[in-house]
């Protein structure tokens, strides 16, 4: 499911997953669509910002006024490897991220592709509005942003199947906790996974991933300590 960046804290399995994005950003290709600038890496041929690239086309065509706010709102689209989420969007840097290996998965439709980055730029807006993204506001504007999402498929000649994902996405969304601890567990199990597709080596990623349990757990338990105090 999409998410933005939650906190600007990282954890162990986020900064090493960061260190392995900058290496690979030093051999990536860059497209510029409208003014807007797609990073992708050259391992596949550029397939991947192609399917972007057509999604962004995508939206261009069917929603005009949604495609000018995203090239507004967003500084650039980086199709990255994004542990537990198909998305991502980064204050800091007004990046929308889209994990790579969703856009190149076979399963994958353009359809679904632009509704991603729909999502992430109504993140990318409620951000510009002052609207953050804290603990009890999350679960509210993660239904707003899938809300967009819905919308701009009602202007699709053949919008059901993507209203059918995102409303599956709604249904799979009212049973996540949206706390920061609930957060990072969802990306530590995804971690390794992500890692590998980095090119990362599997002991390097084992290691990696054992020690942000360790972490993770740790922290639970003085937060736990810390509310019974």
């Amino acid at each position: 499911m999409p998410q933005p960046e939650k906190i600007e804290k990282r954890h162990l399995s986020d900064r090493v997953i960061r260190f392995f994005d900058w290496l690979a950003i030093k051999f990536v290709s860059k497209r510029t669509i409208d003014g807007l600038p797609v990073f992708c890496n050259n391992d596949h041929a550029g397939k991947d910002a192609d399917r972007v690239v057509a999604a962004l086309g995508l939206i261009k065509q069917f929603d005009p006024v949604r495609y000018r706010r995203i090239i507004r709102d967003l500084n650039r689209i980086w199709i990255t490897t994004i542990p537990g989420a198909l998305g991502r969007f980064i204050k800091s840097t007004a990046t929308c991220e889209i994990d790579r290996r969703f856009v190149l998965d076979e399963q994958t439709v353009t359809e679904q592709i632009a509704s991603t980055i729909v999502h992430e730029a109504t993140h990318a807006r409620l951000f510009r509005r002052g609207i953050g993204y804290e603990e009890q506001l999350r679960a509210r504007v993660e239904g707003i942003c899938m809300g967009r999402e819905q919308a701009f498929a009602a202007k699709l000649p053949d919008g059901a199947s993507i209203r059918n994902w995102v409303e599956a996405s709604r249904v799979e969304l009212e049973s996540l906790e949206f706390s920061n601890v609930a957060m990072h567990a969802r990306r530590i199990d995804d971690s390794r996974n992500a890692l590998l597709d980095l090119n990362a080596p599997a002991w390097l990623a084992d290691v990696i991933v054992f020690f942000a349990r360790r972490r993770h757990q740790r922290r639970i338990r003085r937060a736990e300590r810390h509310s019974s105090n």
